[in-house]
């Protein structure tokens, strides 16, 4: 993680604070979380699923030009292009999140709206339907935030108040993210991608099931199974509205609610 800054929400820091402090003794870069959505015949469907972090945090840049400037409450994870889990966010983009740390006796659990990014060749790309800008802001002490700083006083003194934020102005590039976030897997992992779609009858065929396409002898072949892993890679992008945090070790309950305008409401009730 690349720690928290003062523009984040109270939730997101507290999320970073404990998977920090986590980490301390797992060493795991971002806790696994179980990913809770809808089947298409209305059941609930669970699985666990490693994030990818937040978008404009770590390699997960905003664009070429993003010299980690940026950050965001943007959660992402990723998939394969034929899993289930594709098709229940497609029907019904409602997700719930949750993970327990058991170091800190923290349990984290947060719902928002699945956003799915596909490579360009795939059958299913379409472009981003989330809007990222509304969710971005400066990291302390960047030149960002000094810019938009001083773009907030000039605004408040030509209008009486504060205007749009700059960072609607920042580059973002979806397509960049979705390949970072891709080539930051093992070889391992990339290979997967190149398998017959989950869940189905695994076939006979052990030339299906490449463990690293590196390793692949012949050029063309790897060239072929590397194409088919990015396009049956998809990043989603979960636009957060509620988080639930709850530390047994201290006996403390915090609910987030995301307000309409943005800002957020915040309860303490009962563990």
């Amino acid at each position: 993680m690349d720690g928290y800054c003062s523009r984040d929400p109270e939730w997101k820091k507290e999320f970073v604070r404990y998977i920090d402090e986590e980490r301390k003794v797992s060493k795991e870069r971002f806790p696994v979380m179980a990913l809770s959505t809808v089947d298409l015949d209305g059941r609930p469907s669970v699985r666990m699923v490693s994030p990818r972090g937040f978008v404009g945090d770590g390699f997960l840049k905003m664009s070429p030009k993003d010299t980690g400037q940026w950050t965001s409450d943007i959660l992402t994870f990723c998939t394969h292009a034929q899993s289930n889990k594709v098709s229940e966010l497609v029907n019904t983009p409602d997700v719930h999140l949750c993970c327990w740390l058991p170091n800190t006796g923290v349990q984290i659990r947060c719902s928002g709206h699945a956003h799915l990014l596909f490579h360009p060749d795939n059958p299913n790309y379409s472009t981003l339907s989330l809007d990222i800008r509304h969710r971005v802001w400066p990291r302390d002490n960047t030149q960002a935030e000094s810019h938009e700083a001083e773009q907030d006083k000039k605004n408040a003194r030509i209008a009486g108040g504060p205007m749009e934020p700059t960072c609607q102005d920042v580059e973002i590039d979806d397509e960049y993210i979705r390949e970072q976030a891709f080539l930051h897997h093992s070889p391992v992992i990339q290979a997967w991608y190149s398998w017959p779609p989950p869940g189905r009858v695994r076939l006979a065929d052990p030339s299906l099931y490449p463990s690293s396409i590196p390793n692949i002898d012949d050029k063309n072949e790897a060239e072929k199974y590397e194409a088919n892993a990015r396009r049956n890679y998809v990043l989603i992008f979960v636009d957060i509205n509620k988080a639930d945090i709850v530390n047994l070790n201290r006996y403390t309950r915090m609910l987030y609610t995301r307000r309409s305008d943005t800002s957020w409401s915040i309860t303490e009730v009962n563990p």
